[in-house]
C-alpha cells in the first residue's frame, strides 16, 4: 500500500493547524501558564492534540474506503481529545477522566472489535488465553497505557518521541505482512513529527513553541494501543503481545514506578507529583534536551532490541523475563544517571567557581 500520500497529508495538515490554531488559542483558553509544578517560560498554546488528531484523520481519509475501518479509532481518540481539551481549559475531576478513558476503551473493544484475547506464551507453558476476562483486561490495559503517555508528557518532545518510537516499531513489524497497520502507523508518525516541529526543544522553534496537552497525550496513548493490539492478536499476527510491551517500556515503567511509590506513601496513585523519571533526571541537573535524549534513547534501544528479538524468534518467556527485569531496574537506573550527572556538574563548578554565577548554567 502506498503510504507517501497519506503521510504527507497528515504532516502538512498538522503543521497547518499548528499555525492556524495558534492565534486562536487564547480566545479558546487553551494556554498553559507557568506556575506551581509548571516551570516553562511564558504562556504556551496547548493545541498539539487538536492538530495531530485532524492530521491523522486527514491522512487516513486517503486510504482505500476512506479509512472507514479506523473510524472507531478516531472516535475513541476524539473522546479522549475532547475531555483532554476540557481538562486543559479547566480542571476536570479524576473520575470524569477515567470514565472517558473507559468509554474510549469500550469503543475500541465493541466498535473496533479489538481485544487482548491472549498474552502469548509468557510462562513457557503454552499460550495464555484470557477467556471471560478478555473485556475487563483490555479496558484496564487501555486505561493504563493512556495514562502512561499522559504521565510521561512532562518535557518538551518526550511524549511525542516515545509515541513515535512505539508506533513506528509496530509499523516496521507489520510491514512483513499485507496489512494497513503499517500505513496507519506511518501517517500517525508523520502527524507527530508535524507537532514536534513546534515542540522539540530547539532554538529554531522557540517563538512558535506549543504543547500537546492532556488531549494530545491521551490521543497518542489510544493510537499506540490500537495499533499494538491490532498487530499482536489473531492467528496471522506479525508479533506477540510481549513485543508490544517492549515498545512502551519507558512510559509503563514511569507509570508503575509512580503508582507504587505513591501507594507506599499512602497517597492516591493519581496524585500529581514530581517523582516521574523525567523529574528525577531534571533534579540531576540535566537540561530538558538531555532528559529527552536520555529517555528516548532508552526507549529506542528497548524497541530496537524487541524488533531484533521478534525477527529472530526469541521465545516469549525470555522476552517477558527481560521486560519484567527492565521494568524493575528503570527507577534505579534513571536515579543513577541523575546522580552521576549531578556529581559531574558539581565537579565542574568546583573546578571553575566563576561559572557558578553564570546564569546559563544549571543552578542548585
Amino acid at each position: 500500500m502506498n503510504w507517501m500520500g497519506p503521510a504527507t497529508v497528515g504532516l502538512v495538515t498538522t503543521v497547518a493547524l499548528m499555525l492556524a490554531l495558534r492565534p486562536l488559542a487564547a480566545a479558546g483558553r487553551l494556554i498553559d501558564v507557568p506556575g506551581g509544578r509548571k516551570s516553562h517560560v511564558g504562556d504556551v498554546p496547548v493545541i498539539g492534540g487538536i492538530a495531530m488528531f485532524f492530521g491523522i484523520a486527514a491522512g487516513l481519509s486517503l486510504l482505500p474506503g476512506g479509512g472507514q475501518q479506523y473510524l472507531f479509532m478516531l472516535l475513541a481518540g476524539g473522546i479522549l481529545l475532547g475531555i483532554g481539551v476540557l481538562d486543559d481549559r479547566q480542571q476536570v475531576s479524576l473520575y470524569v477522566r477515567l470514565g472517558a478513558q473507559a468509554i474510549a476503551a469500550s469503543v475500541m473493544v465493541y466498535g473496533g472489535q479489538l481485544l487482548i484475547a491472549d498474552l502469548g506464551d509468557l510462562l513457557g507453558t503454552g499460550v495464555i488465553h484470557l477467556g471471560a476476562g478478555t473485556y475487563v483486561f483490555t479496558v484496564l490495559v487501555s486505561i493504563s497505557v493512556i495514562n502512561a503517555f499522559n504521565f510521561i508528557d512532562g518535557v518538551d518532545g518526550l511524549a511525542g518521541c516515545l509515541a513515535a518510537i512505539a508506533i513506528g516499531s509496530v509499523a516496521i513489524v507489520s510491514s512483513v505482512v499485507p496489512t494497513p497497520i503499517t500505513t496507519v502507523g506511518i501517517v500517525a508518525c508523520a502527524s507527530i513529527i508535524g507537532f514536534l516541529v513546534f515542540n522539540f526543544p530547539a532554538l529554531f522553534n522557540r517563538r512558535l513553541r506549543s504543547f500537546m496537552g492532556d488531549g494530545g497525550s491521551t490521543l497518542l496513548g489510544i493510537v499506540v494501543l490500537w495499533l499494538t493490539i491490532s498487530a499482536s492478536q489473531g492467528e496471522a499476527r506479525p508479533m506477540s503481545p510481549i513485543i508490544g510491551l517492549w515498545f512502551v517500556l519507558i512510559p509503563l515503567a514511569d507509570l508503575f514506578t509512580c503508582f507504587i511509590r505513591r501507594i507506599a506513601k499512602g497517597q492516591s496513585p493519581f496524585t500529581p507529583g514530581r517523582g516521574h523519571l523525567h523529574h528525577i533526571l531534571l533534579r540531576g541537573k540535566l537540561t530538558d534536551r538531555q532528559v529527552l535524549l536520555t529517555l528516548t534513547g532508552l526507549g529506542a534501544t528497548y524497541a530496537g532490541a524487541a524488533l531484533v528479538a521478534n525477527r529472530i524468534g526469541v521465545p516469549d518467556v525470555v522476552m517477558f523475563g527481560g521486560w519484567t527485569l527492565l521494568m524493575f531496574v528503570q527507577y534505579p537506573l534513571i536515579k543513577k544517571i541523575a546522580l552521576t550527572a549531578r556529581s559531574q556538574c558539581w565537579k565542574r563548578l568546583r573546578a571553575n567557581p566563576a561559572k557558578a554565577r553564570d546564569p546559563l548554567l544549571p543552578q542548585a
